[in-house]
């Protein structure tokens, strides 16, 4: 029996209607891509069914066209208005016939309907698309996506998705993949490699110049992103002309540049990291997204700022405003970055960013998100980062992350995305992002066309551009122009324009039409569809023209039966399920070998591997579902309570974390208060107080009050104190009555601190037997000037800012109260 008869969907009779595989093919000629994918179904049971197949085709995409080979008949349908498609699709089931409908769904992937598939009969539908993509910082990086990634939130509701489009997951579907693509021109010399898939590669010659042919080493299946990175390429401005398919008389024309953006030595920046601790980030994406973060630390440097924050259900910040870039803070990141796991839940992304983008307010900065973008309502998302002045610097995580949800948010925010897939070397990503962060902002952007030439249309520009990475401008002429066409853009309000690009035009035409329905594409697409200066055209009879799959219109193919071979009754309705893509949602990577059908569990150090070693193995496959989870301790910031000694187990049941005079829970800080603590000191001996920073954690003192201690309080002014010098002076000083006393019985100011330093002062003068043997008088004193303002249940904000970086938010207050 065929191991692989487990990956399979069956009818209710069981028999199996399966997707039987996929196959991709690609060229890529510049900066234009070129693809195909086949899909091949099939239908062995007695009954008529319905299949219904959703998947992602790349972001900016354009279908060109959907060939189908029905049985042993080859056939083609058009692209028309979204209702007349779906009202004729239906008329043709009911009556018996074949009907093939494509149509675009909200969250920009795709759904395939093939209604009446006979039994026994097999159906090829082929998509070609095309792609315009982009250099980026002297790089290009190619990703196909195969797999829609399970979402957080309903994907109707909050996604927009009708129910047959919402995408469907299973365990142990397997859907063969295979790939080849091919590299033509000067690309055939530039280097490649894929993270995603062991590949092989072959030079070869055409009739137009050198190919290096790019496909799979061995069977793979639809289980993560193709990923194919070239890079040592030397790329200049360049522009690209053809005559439009639709109305001959004009002149489609598709300029790139590649922007040089002078800076004036290292500029610094400000930036609010947030990273995305979700459940779908287990395993293969929170390793990623901590070798990515701990890249990203290293590159901060002297006069940059920074604040770390994470999220789920809900959202963790670990610097209430933004921190200088010292060796202290960088220590604090990278500890903190250490300790990060998928932990939080849900993906409550939107709320995670507005509580973010609240952070100090009063300093201009940016977010870098790092993510697998795995949400359904992206809509809304995008409308609230806009809405907050922050631009979106995006790093995609993992083997399938919501590439067109994130390319969106950054584009919607004047920021940028780059990937890195699990696995994959994080330090371009990151160089490449920083550089983006570090590049100058650019306003007033806009086109100088030769003298006399006045395009009839011109696609809108981006509003950000970085040194490196590629501009697209699109365009439309009554005729070919010659001359040269310049990017301009300025630093502020205050500065002339300043070229930052320049592309000669071409003086032929190329004999395709790919790029005039590319054009089209993004005339469709432009804001508020006034699409021709002068002349708005209707959007849907624009997509007709150039037979453009979009959110209005369908591709439509009827196929009528003879009588005798109609469907008697209605088909039965069959969603093809997605695979879960590799590592989603695990803490390793799990395999699947066919040869003994059953599940075997590897888990991965890619700390110490740096890359995954699928030897043996037939393919990658599915997260760890045979697996037990042992949910962490609520109590004690998440250690498991096998590790507590049971002294602490003993105090954590009479400290009532349920009251807010001991415990604070708030998105800034989790542990003991002020009062807690002391209140935790006076009921436990002396001889069962703790004694390194490990033991405050474990005594509930929360994470920033330990790192204070840690990193600021043990290199005071200069003077290194031992890890026991300092948690005994911190103990001495919140376990003393006086301290206790002030705090019980107020909730205001904490005022008796420093009358508390001076009488110690007075008491050691006088009787220097009543002195501690241990405590360090300086270091307590050195404390008390930062607690001074904590109140009972609060921390001062001086805790919380490492570096001597004086929180924002505290400095908003005071404006505010003066104001």
């Amino acid at each position: 029996m065929d191991q692989r008869e487990h990956a399979r969907l069956e009818t209710r009779d069981g028999q199996a209607v399966s997707l039987m595989g996929v196959k991709f093919a690609g060229d890529l000629r510049g900066l234009m891509f070129e693809a195909s994918i086949e899909q091949r179904f099939c239908n062995p049971g007695g009954k008529n069914v319905e299949v219904v197949y959703s998947f992602p085709l790349p972001w900016g995409s354009v279908l060109l066209g959907v060939d189908v080979v029905l049985g042993d008949k080859h056939l083609t349908g058009a692209v028309v208005e979204k209702k007349q498609a779906e009202a004729r699709y239906e008329e043709a089931i009911s009556e018996g016939d074949a009907a093939i409908m494509l149509e675009k769904n909200r969250d920009h992937s795709y759904s395939l309907n093939l209604g009446n598939l006979a039994p026994r009969e097999h159906c090829t539908i082929t998509l070609r698309y095309a792609q315009t993509l982009q250099f980026e910082q002297r790089g290009l990086r190619l990703l196909i996506p195969t797999v829609i990634a399970p979402r957080y939130g309903d994907a109707q509701h909050d996604g927009g998705l009708m129910p047959h489009q919402a995408p469907s997951h299973s365990l142990t579907a397997d859907h063969p993949f295979e790939l080849e693509l091919r590299l033509h021109g000067e690309l055939a010399q530039a280097r490649v490699a894929s993270p995603s898939h062991p590949v092989g590669v072959a030079h070869g010659n055409s009739d137009q110049g050198s190919v290096l042919t790019v496909s799979l080493a061995r069977r793979e299946s639809l289980d993560r992103d193709f990923v194919l990175v070239v890079d040592q390429l030397a790329h200049g401005s360049v522009a690209v002309a053809a005559q439009d398919c639709v109305e001959p008389s004009r002149v489609a024309i598709l300029a790139s540049f590649c922007p040089r953006i002078r800076t004036q030595g290292i500029s610094s920046t400000a930036v609010k990291v947030l990273v995305d601790c979700s459940g779908s980030m287990a395993g293969d994406s929170i390793d990623a997204a901590k070798r990515a973060l701990q890249a990203i630390v290293r590159q901060l440097g002297a006069g940059d700022r920074f604040s770390l924050s994470r999220f789920g259900s809900t959202v963790e910040h670990r610097s209430r405003g933004l921190w200088k870039a010292t060796e202290t803070t960088k220590l604090a990141a990278q500890r903190w970055v250490g300790a990060l796991k998928a932990d939080l839940g849900g993906t409550e992304m939107e709320a995670a960013l507005s509580s973010t983008f609240a952070l100090a307010q009063t300093v201009s900065s940016d977010i870098l998100l790092v993510t697998d973008g795995e949400i359904s309502a992206i809509d809304s998302t995008i409308e609230s980062a806009k809405d907050s002045g922050h631009r979106l610097f995006v790093v995609g995580i993992g083997s399938s992350p919501a590439e067109t949800h994130l390319r969106r948010l950054a584009e919607a925010t004047g920021g940028a995305c780059d990937f890195v897939a699990s696995g994959e070397a994080v330090e371009p990503a990151v160089l490449r992002m920083f550089a983006r962060l570090r590049s100058p902002r650019l306003a007033d952007l806009c086109l100088e066309w030769p003298e006399g030439v006045v395009p009839e249309w011109v696609s809108p520009l981006l509003p950000s551009v970085f040194d490196g990475d590629t501009v697209n401008a699109f365009a439309l002429f009554g005729q070919l122009p010659a001359g040269e066409v310049r990017l301009l853009g300025k630093r502020s309000d205050d500065d002339l324009l300043q070229e930052i690009g320049t592309a000669t035009l071409p003086s032929r035409l190329d004999a395709a039409d790919t790029l005039s329905r590319v054009a089209a594409s993004v005339r469709f697409h432009s804001a508020g569809n006034k699409l021709l200066i002068g002349q708005p055209i209707e959007a849907t009879r624009l997509a007709v023209d150039y037979q453009l799959v979009t959110d209005r219109t369908n591709f439509l193919l009827v196929h009528d039966r003879p009588d005798g071979g109609k469907a008697t009754d209605m088909p039965e309705l069959h969603k093809v399920d997605q695979m879960v893509p590799a590592g989603w949602g695990g803490t390793g990577s799990v395999m699947f070998s066919r040869s003994a059908a059953f599940f075997e569990t590897r888990v991965v150090d890619y700390q110490t591997s740096g890359s995954l070693d699928w030897s043996g193995v037939d393919a990658p496959s599915v997260p760890a579902v045979f697996r037990t989870v042992r949910e962490p301790s609520i109590k004690f910031c998440a250690m498991d309570d096998t590790t507590i000694p049971a002294f602490l187990r003993k105090r954590d049941q009479i400290i009532d974390h349920q009251d807010r005079r001991y415990w604070a829970g708030s998105e800034h800080y989790s542990g003991l208060t002020p009062l807690g603590v002391s209140e935790w000191l006076r009921i436990t001996p002396a001889s069962e107080w703790p004694t390194t920073y490990m033991g405050l954690r474990q005594m509930g003192v929360g994470e920033w009050l330990v790192d204070w201690l840690e990193l600021e309080m043990a290199s005071h002014e200069g003077t290194l104190y031992a890890e026991s010098k300092v948690v005994e002076a911190f103990l001495y000083l919140m376990s003393r009555r006086d301290t206790y006393e002030s705090l019980a019985q107020s909730e205001g100011l904490l005022g008796a601190l420093k009358s508390t330093v001076l009488r110690l002062r007075g008491v050691f003068a006088s009787d220097p037997a009543t002195r501690p043997t241990r405590v360090d008088v300086a270091l307590v004193e050195a404390m008390v000037a930062v607690l001074d303002g904590m109140t009972a249940s609060a921390w001062p904000d001086r805790v919380f800012s490492l570096g001597g970086a004086v929180d924002e938010v505290r400095d908003a207050r005071e404006a505010a109260t003066i104001a």
